[in-house]
């Protein structure tokens, strides 16, 4: 397969840091999860690098190339189709057995897998680099999804963390972008795209649950974002 053909890429991490420039110490733009799909735009001198686009929100940045499985743009759209399981659970653990064996990976919530068979409680999965294992059932999403509310609260207690997009860290737009995904709603990566994708609500209308909250500092669109709970009540 020729090289030139690479133009796209599955993340292979569970989470997969996204940096504004090719180094370590630059600020952490975003996260990509595992199963989501890039657009490869580009490599730094050593290599060592990749300057993609996330599929999913179009957010850009540089991520290591060792967390990418590079594709053409055809094995990347089959894996799409094929990938349709996404985990919904804030952590959980791939093993070679049904509950026993080793550790194959870590999954976080939203990662997105190949599912299989479920037998005694315990589906068959792959993973974007092909090695496979198995999770719980429950581990994975149903047709019916978490309410918001139930959602927040098995992630009370998450730390902030500036880019995070996982259960081990959310920033603001992060935490509201993946329990609104869960819902269906696909929203963009930062809070200001958040604003310009919303319509505000009239003057005396309460937020409803999945509302939108925005704050803002002076001269700014919106600079922090929570989801409406009820009741005064956000997250």
């Amino acid at each position: 397969m020729s090289a030139s053909r690479l133009t796209h890429a599955v993340v292979s991490l569970p989470a997969l840091d996204l940096r504004t420039e090719p180094r370590h110490a630059a600020e952490l733009g975003s996260q990509l999860l595992m199963g989501e799909t890039v657009r490869l735009l580009g490599r730094s001198a050593d290599a060592g690098w990749v300057r993609v686009r996330n599929d999913a929100d179009g957010y850009t940045g540089w991520v290591r190339g060792w967390g990418l499985v590079e594709a053409t743009a055809a094995r990347v759209a089959r894996w799409r189709t094929k990938a349709r399981a996404r985990v919904a659970v804030p952590l959980g653990q791939v093993l070679t057995g049904r509950g026993t064996g080793a550790a194959v990976s870590p999954v976080f919530l939203g990662d997105r897998l190949i599912a299989g068979r479920t037998v005694n409680g315990y589906r068959a999965v792959e993973l974007p680099d092909g090695r496979r294992g198995y999770l719980p059932a429950s581990a994975l999403g149903t047709a019916k999804r978490p309410s918001i509310e139930g959602r927040v609260l098995t992630l009370l207690g998450t730390p902030y963390l500036w880019g995070g997009r996982t259960p081990a860290g959310y920033d603001c737009s992060a935490f509201v972008q993946q329990v609104l995904l869960e819902q269906g709603v696909s929203l963009p990566r930062d809070a200001k795209d958040q604003c310009r994708r919303c319509r505000p609500l009239p003057a005396g209308v309460e937020p409803r649950v999945g509302d939108l909250i925005f704050f803002r500092r002076p001269k700014e669109k919106a600079s922090h974002v929570g989801i409406a709970l009820g009741g005064g009540y956000y997250a």
